[in-house]
């Protein structure tokens, strides 16, 4: 087989952010249950900015689950289960022999299984990078009105003394 993959270091580093994300995932749902108040926040600013910080939470575990896809100490092996349909423990040795080539891309997410009659497959489930991009534009839209309602929540600055 040719092509393995190797895993992206953003790959690692988002892998390692999931655990935060999950965690304040859990802490927003116990809390909207608990209070069912949607935002922790009082102020219009704090809430969306923890809208922007929902949102990377969400592209964070969308990034890692996406890319984590496929996933296997040996690549032809989900290429195989994936092609097949059926996760058949010896459906990957006569693939493995097929020469088959996994190229892989960071963004968008990819790991695309070629076989040398020209089948591929894409083994990143097609909703994580509209997801992906989705949760992204979410989180610098909410960014955006954050900075806009704290600026407006300001009380303007006093006139300097002309003494």
């Amino acid at each position: 087989m040719r092509g393995a993959r190797k895993e992206k270091p953003i790959l690692i580093l988002s892998a390692l952010l999931s655990l935060p994300a999950v965690v304040f995932l859990a802490v927003k749902v116990v809390h909207l249950a608990v209070t069912r108040r949607p935002a922790m926040a009082r102020s219009a600013g704090g809430a969306w900015a923890e809208g922007a910080w929902l949102c990377l939470a969400v592209a964070v575990l969308t990034y890692t689950l996406g890319g984590l896809s496929g996933f296997d100490t040996r690549p032809a092996r989900a290429c195989a289960e994936e092609r097949t349909g059926r996760a058949d423990p010896q459906a990957h040795r006569d693939i493995e022999q097929a020469d088959v080539v996994v190229t892989s891309e960071s963004f968008p997410l990819s790991h695309l299984c070629t076989w040398p009659d020209g089948t591929r497959v894409e083994l990143v489930p097609g909703w994580a990078n509209p997801l992906l991009i989705a949760s992204l534009v979410g989180a610098v839209v909410c960014a955006g009105t954050a900075v806009r309602a704290g600026a407006k929540a300001r009380p303007p600055h006093p006139p300097k003394d002309q003494s």
